[in-house]
């Protein structure tokens, strides 16, 4: 018995731990699906921790219905696990020095600048440009319904204040979502002649799906990852679990 309540407690103790971490976007007044769906499943695990076994006892289907929830939980938990390994393996290698960039664009504010996600971008694509003079960069995004303008103009004009030649800079301005910043600029590369192998840059949590991406739009990726604000990686975590647990499932299911 006593060991079954400390696995309990600890177990409790955990989803507690596992709920406040993915809270921790909110001191940055940022409420996401990615926050929404890691308190989500948090609290989903206490519940079956604390409450599923007095559930369990009340009948046969209970039981039953208990023991395929948690199953179904633990797959859950090991499936997330996996992503997350396949999310840190692209992080460990440096990219290969002067090859071309490409830079995937995010959200920029109403005023026209960028936000502190793609500011941590560019400041890591402008480091390697200028370690490496003379590579070409493409920097892609298109505008938002709410963006005054495009992110791959509010990108160039941050990257040539930092010291980049605007001749290195091409501006793919169309895409709206992470398949489109890879096809689009897989596409201007050719007409340009700037070849297959690219640097990507893009937050670390973030290069596992935009390097699979590349490659199937033809290009052969090497990831370069950009830095994440601490309090706002948990929603962009739980996020990206969602966002690859669908181009999975779209690529077991679409031709």
């Amino acid at each position: 018995m006593k060991r079954k309540n400390l696995v309990k407690w600890a177990g409790l103790f955990l989803c507690l731990l596992g709920a406040v971490w993915f809270c921790l976007p909110l001191l940055r007044m940022a409420f996401t699906v990615g926050t929404v769906f890691g308190v989500a499943v948090c609290m989903l695990g206490a519940g079956l921790i604390g409450l599923g076994p007095g559930f369990a006892q009340k009948g046969r289907w209970q039981k039953i219905a208990f023991r395929a929830l948690t199953v179904c939980y633990l797959l859950g938990l090991l499936w997330a696990g996996v992503l997350t390994g396949r999310m840190l393996s692209v992080q460990l290698e440096a990219p290969p020095r002067d090859l071309p960039v490409i830079v995937l664009g995010a959200q920029i504010r109403p005023n026209g600048q960028p936000t502190a996600s793609l500011t941590c971008r560019i400041d890591a694509a402008a480091d390697y440009l200028l370690d490496n003079p003379g590579t070409p960069c493409i920097v892609t995004g298109g505008q938002g319904d709410d963006e005054p303008r495009t992110e791959a103009e509010a990108m160039a004009e941050a990257l040539i204040a930092r010291g980049v030649g605007a001749e290195r800079i091409y501006l793919e301005t169309e895409a709206r979502n992470t398949r489109q910043n890879m096809e689009f600029a897989a596409q201007l590369a050719k007409e340009k002649g700037l070849g297959e192998e690219f640097v990507i840059v893009t937050q670390g949590y973030h290069l596992y799906r935009s390097i699979r991406l590349a490659k199937s739009a033809g290009l052969t990726p090497f990831g370069l990852a950009a830095e994440t604000d601490p309090l706002l990686l948990p929603s962009y975590y739980g996020r990206e679990l969602l966002s690859l647990t669908k181009w999975q499932l779209e690529q077991l299911f679409t031709p």
